[in-house]
């Protein structure tokens, strides 16, 4: 942490916050969500970019289909301004554009967000796990490119075990399901039992693994796949009785399933309406239903319009919502542990602050009591080592008993409302002299 001015190694009266700047589902169509994860440019450049804006010393961008979010640790007075104009550059899209879509939390608010998010309270589908992991890739990302700060490492890997333990403790995880197994629930309430029919799965991902996962589940006589490697492809394929392909065999094979399931990142349609349109004059009346789940498209929806295809993606699930609904006790409970952890967390972070002003105190107290043992032991002659070390260790007691109010009350006084202007006062009381040993609280 940045020192106060004339007060050494003790953090500033408002040292580094999170704050998070973000677009998503919650704020934006999405089909301009669409377009955010379709630049083509490293997600490197975003995260190391974030940390050139004045202010802001560390960040962690998560980009999923849903979701563009820059966590940051921010300083005091650090603007959002910049991070917009970064992600306008970034994705190409203007940003006036953008403006109306962009949301940025602070300090608490930043940290329930992200806590929010990561528990999956904030997904298309609540409860929804895969945000876990991507979540942790983008920690991962950042600590890789060493623009990982402590307070907001620590922010994001208690957002993990938060995130896993709403799950497990709430009933969110029973209660909630992935987004590819509810695209699927939701696909088969409207088209009815999948027992027998052949799929095609594009991609062969973590995505397109729970998407095979599912269909088995359902029935599904065959589950082929199509991906960039088709060996890739054929591993995943093999466990639900089909074949891999390459992406280049996904038209023919249009002619051949009865569903097909979009289900890898991609730029560009895999499927194109023209593509659907020549396989429904080879299929000969039989249906074509299609599933996408992928942000930007495989398939392109101009598909659904042709005679005899069913077309199913993101924005109709969000639409037309689930009717398998997640229990309110089990939301509920997990807003409760969110808001928990949240205090938790500022009370770690405010503790944090106060710890080199412990340390100064207890050390300008020891420093004041050996000087004056010293002088004792110069002016009193024939002290023997046995009586110096019973006087050491009396003087000892003294200042452990002193300083045992003292400290409660600073660690109280860090945690109120005024914290940052507690720890202000006390840091310029206590360290003014000089120097102090910081010790880490957080973790």
């Amino acid at each position: 942490m940045t020192s106060a001015k004339g007060a050494p190694g003790v953090p500033e009266s408002s040292g580094p916050g999170v704050m998070v700047v973000g677009i998503s589902h919650a704020s934006a169509p999405l089909d301009l969500l669409e377009r955010l994860s379709e630049t083509g440019r490293p997600i490197d450049e975003l995260v190391a970019g974030a940390t050139t804006v004045d202010g802001i010393d560390a960040a962690v961008v998560l980009s999923t289909c849903n979701r563009l979010e820059i966590y940051t640790e921010a300083r005091p007075g650090a603007s959002d301004g910049e991070l917009h104009d970064l992600v306008a550059r970034h994705t190409g899209v203007a940003r006036d554009e953008l403006d109306p879509h962009f949301y940025t939390h602070r300090a608490d608010d930043a940290v329930r967000h992200l806590f929010t998010v990561v528990s999956g309270l904030d997904s298309v589908v609540v409860g929804e796990d895969q945000i876990l992991g991507q979540v942790k890739q983008g920690l991962e990302r950042s600590q890789k490119l060493d623009l990982t700060g402590k307070v907001l490492a620590k922010a994001v890997q208690t957002a993990l075990r938060v995130g896993k333990q709403a799950r497990n403790d709430t009933g969110l995880n029973e209660a909630g399901r992935s987004l590819a197994t509810e695209g699927l629930a939701f696909f088969e309430r409207r088209i009815g039992s999948l027992t027998g029919r052949t799929a095609l799965v594009i991609g062969a991902g973590s995505m397109a693994g729970v998407v095979v996962a599912a269909l088995r589940r359902s029935g599904l006589g065959t589950v082929h796949l199509a991906n960039r490697t088709p060996e890739k492809a054929q591993r995943l394929a093999e466990t639900a009785g089909g074949r891999g392909y390459p992406l280049e065999r996904v038209p023919e094979l249009l002619a051949e399933v009865d569903v097909v399931v979009g289900a890898t990142g991609t730029n560009g349609h895999v499927v194109t309406a023209q593509h659907v349109e020549e396989a429904m004059r080879r299929r000969r009346g039989r249906e074509l239903f299609i599933l996408d789940l992928a942000l930007p498209h495989n398939i392109s929806p101009d598909a659904a319009v042709l005679p005899g295809v069913t077309f199913v993606d993101l924005k109709r699930i969000a639409e037309e919502g689930s009717q398998d609904e997640v229990s309110v006790a089990s939301v509920r409970a997990a807003h409760d542990l969110v808001d928990k952890e949240v205090a938790d967390f500022r009370t770690r972070v405010s503790l944090a602050g106060a710890a080199p002003i412990l340390t100064a105190m207890r050390n300008a107290a020891t420093e004041a009591a050996d000087a004056e043992l010293g002088r004792l032991t110069r002016r009193v002659a024939g002290i023997d080592g046995a009586a110096q070390q019973e006087i050491d260790r009396s003087v000892r007691r003294i200042i452990d008993k002193a300083l045992h109010r003292p400290t409660l009350l600073i660690k109280e006084l860090a945690t109120s409302p005024d914290g940052a202007r507690h720890i202000e006062a006390l840091s310029r009381l206590f360290a003014a002299d000089g120097d102090t040993k910081k010790i880490e609280v957080i973790g």
